[in-house]
């Protein structure tokens, strides 16, 4: 099982804080963070057709309670802050909302799309599939730090805390008859504190790795970070329950969200970012009944069910990101 790796110096002195990690491969159903409401799930509106998708490249909440913003989100149904997808080419594209800055990103996409999964490659279209939701979203590089501030000498950025991904992506497909489905990873990645490394992340992750910093119980943590987040949700948003009332990861659902990097900063300037985000609603009491028999041999090349390429997601990226992408190594 893949596992985060501490970088440089085992102890960082930041604002009298002795920074250590502790890893801890979980369960499904334990991770760093405990699913919070439907808010998490993202922006959840009245539908008829009963499925609905949801994905951005980077949420930020906090920093002083002055912003809480989702970049470049897309939504299923079209809504008037979020289109169906976003596509940013190769290009460097500076993250400053509300005159803050946040970072930098280059080929990023996202997708949300309802009755329809992407075609097996990039830039041929939709494919119409009755009863279907799919999200995805990814970037060739995202750098984001709460605040970001840049290294001049272009090294790692001195953010108080930032988080450096490369060749990261993940997606949420949910079909009739089946349970929802996740897909995420990336090709390398870092956590940073003050301009230093202090966490690898590896290439292939495993489902709700953890970190604690630090590791001392006895001491307040000064931050928490889970990759490949993953959380089955009901039809309306809410993380599924177990007979306590407590979130419990359901194998069922059919709905849920999966987040490639979720960090809250805490402490006196509290702050949570989302890393690439992709979240799907399928109610099966609407949608099952076009559930399909299984495809002859000949007839699946439209809707694989691994990979064709590199991206991480279960289909290509758009024509827009492909490019950015298709150097990054495989994730599973």
């Amino acid at each position: 099982m893949a596992s985060w790796r501490i970088s440089g110096s085992r102890a960082l002195l930041t604002a009298g804080v002795a920074l250590t990690a502790v890893l801890t491969a979980t369960l499904p159903a334990q991770a760093a963070h405990a699913p919070g409401g439907v808010d998490d799930w993202g922006t959840v509106v009245d539908t008829k057709d009963c499925v609905q998708a949801d994905a951005w490249l980077v949420r930020v909440k906090g920093l002083g309670k002055i912003i809480d913003t989702k970049l470049f989100q897309s939504h299923y149904p079209i809504t008037p802050q979020a289109p169906k997808q976003h596509a940013g080419g190769r290009e460097l594209i500076n993250l400053a909302p509300m005159g803050i800055g946040l970072g930098k990103v280059s080929a990023l996409y996202s997708r949300a799309m309802g009755h329809a999964h992407p075609a097996t490659t990039s830039g041929k279209g939709d494919v119409p599939a009755r009863g279907e939701v799919y999200a995805d979203a990814g970037g060739a590089a995202v750098d984001i730090g709460l605040p970001y501030i840049q290294n001049p000498t272009g090294g790692t950025q001195l953010s108080p805390f930032g988080v450096h991904v490369e060749g990261i992506t993940v997606s949420a497909y949910s079909q009739p008859g089946k349970p929802v489905a996740f897909t995420g990873g990336a090709a390398r990645g870092y956590i940073s504190v003050a301009g230093t490394r202090i966490i690898d992340i590896p290439p292939i992750w495993a489902v709700n790795l953890g970190v604690r910093i630090p590791e001392d119980y006895t001491q307040a943590p000064l931050a928490l970070a889970t990759t490949n987040e993953q959380v089955t949700t009901d039809v309306k948003g809410n993380p599924t329950k177990g007979p306590n009332g407590a979130y419990k990861y359901d194998p069922k659902a059919t709905s849920g969200y999966i987040n490639g990097i979720h960090a809250s900063v805490l402490g006196t300037d509290v702050a949570d970012v989302t890393v690439v985000h992709a979240a799907v609603l399928r109610d099966p009491k609407i949608t099952d009944k076009f559930a399909v028999a299984p495809r002859a041999a000949s007839d699946r090349a439209g809707v694989p069910a691994r990979p064709l390429s590199k991206s991480c997601a279960p289909f290509a990226p758009p024509r827009a990101a492909a490019a950015g992408m298709k150097d990054t190594s495989s994730c599973w």
